[in-house]
């Protein structure tokens, strides 16, 4: 059924006239009775009848009003929710992907702004996967997506900041002089597979030696670490809670050359007004966290 035919008969209704439906929609007073005629024809009911000079709806009329009447007014909402976003009063659903480490690292800043911002949004958070993110973010399944290594050229993309990589060891694991770069690279490490940061550090690395291990994200290293002589090459930024937690001693490595950007992608074309907002807000707040 033709919008545009709900539309005239919803003003007619509601204006009680063809005349007021006439000057509400700006178009002419034959415009509205053709299209009255139309969803008549469609119908196949009578809509309206002749009352005095003017008309009255029927009663299918009003059944029908009742049950599409409002369809206009959510189609209008829901253009303009594509054109202009107020975050305050605004109900959506924004998609980030991100990395254990990224979740850790960013989501408690952008859930705790978001609730400020945009008080009646909700946030859905997937695991990063780099092999389709790219496709997602184009398609507008996915919002935002953070990730060191570039996830397709077609996309917009921020650095958000650079991660500097340490070396992290249980306390007393080394005796005497500290080690040098050489020497902690010939040690048993953990190694996180699939995390974008993390392999570009690894490529930096000579191959793991035997009796290293290999995890699929970061929240189980500390404890590793902690009871073990294994050693780990970690983003800077997560060590001060392991410190605090499990005493954990930290060693700086000898080069920028060990540290990964992490980049903010989203589509060229953001496919509405909330999308543009969120992909703005969310960068900026992690830029700050």
């Amino acid at each position: 059924m033709d919008l545009n035919l709900i539309r005239v008969f919803a003003a007619v209704i509601e204006e009680g006239s063809v005349t007021g439906a006439a000057e509400r929609l700006k178009i002419s007073q034959p415009s509205v009775t053709q299209g009255l005629n139309r969803l008549s024809r469609f119908t196949g009911a009578p809509l309206f009848r002749r009352e005095g000079r003017g008309i009255a709806p029927t009663r299918s009329a009003l059944q029908l009003y009742e049950e599409i009447g409002t369809l206009p007014k959510l189609a209008d909402a829901a253009v303009n929710r594509l054109t202009s976003f107020d975050p305050t009063t605004a109900q959506t659903t924004f998609r980030i992907a991100l990395t254990d480490l990224g979740q850790a690292v960013f989501l408690p800043a952008l859930v705790s702004g978001l609730a400020a911002a945009a008080p009646h949004c909700s946030l859905d958070v997937a695991n990063l996967n780099t092999e389709t993110a790219g496709q997602d973010l184009a398609s507008g399944q996915l919002d935002l997506a953070v990730s060191s290594n570039l996830l397709a050229e077609s996309l917009f993309t921020s650095v958000i900041r650079w991660d500097r990589y340490v070396c992290v060891s249980r306390p007393n694991r080394f005796t005497g002089e500290k080690p040098t770069f050489e020497e902690l690279t010939v040690f048993p490490r953990i190694v996180v597979r699939g995390t974008t940061g993390h392999a570009l550090m690894q490529s930096l690395l000579p191959p793991p030696v035997p009796g290293s291990v290999y995890l699929s994200g970061f929240s189980a290293i500390p404890g590793i670490l902690s009871a073990s002589d294994l050693v780990a090459f970690v983003p800077e930024v997560v060590t001060p809670d392991w410190i605090s937690r499990w005493g954990l001693e930290v060693r700086a490595l000898p080069s920028d050359e060990f540290a990964a950007p992490v980049r903010a992608h989203a589509a060229l074309d953001r496919s509405s007004s909330a999308t543009s907002w969120f992909v703005d807000w969310a960068i900026k707040r992690m830029q700050a966290s």
